[in-house]
C-alpha cells in the first residue's frame, strides 16, 4: 500500500466488508491519510434494509441475501467527526438491487 497523505481519499463500496466494530478504525486510518476531503460510501442500516437482508437470508442456495454489513449513518458520521471531518454532502444511491449512502466529508 502506498504511504503518505493525499488531498482526497475515496472509500467506495468497501465498508460493506467491515463489521461495525471494525468500521471506526478503518475510517480513522483513512482519515489519517486525508489532508482535505474524504469520500466514503456504505450500505446504510435502516429497519427496511435490515428486513430485506433477513428475508433474503431465508432463500436457499447461492441466491441468499448479501453478506454485506449495514452501518448506521450516525456511526459513520461520528467516526468522521471524531477525526475532525464535517459532512459537506450526503446522497443516496439506489437501484433495484443496490443501495448505498455516499458522504463527502471535509477536514475542518
Amino acid at each position: 500500500m502506498q504511504q503518505g497523505n493525499y488531498d482526497t481519499v475515496t472509500c467506495i463500496d468497501v465498508l460493506i466488508h467491515y463489521p461495525t466494530e471494525k468500521m471506526d478504525d478503518m475510517v480513522g486510518h483513512l482519515c489519517d491519510r486525508t489532508d482535505k476531503r474524504f469520500i466514503i460510501s456504505f450500505a446504510p442500516f435502516t429497519p427496511f434494509y435490515a428486513a430485506l437482508k433477513f428475508v433474503g437470508s431465508l432463500a436457499p442456495g447461492p441466491s441468499k441475501a448479501t453478506r454485506a454489513y449495514l452501518h448506521k449513518e450516525e456511526d459513520v458520521v461520528a467516526a468522521l467527526q471524531k477525526r475532525g471531518f464535517k459532512v459537506a454532502r450526503n446522497e443516496m444511491t439506489a437501484t433495484n438491487f443496490y443501495f448505498s449512502r455516499l458522504l463527502e466529508a471535509v477536514k475542518e
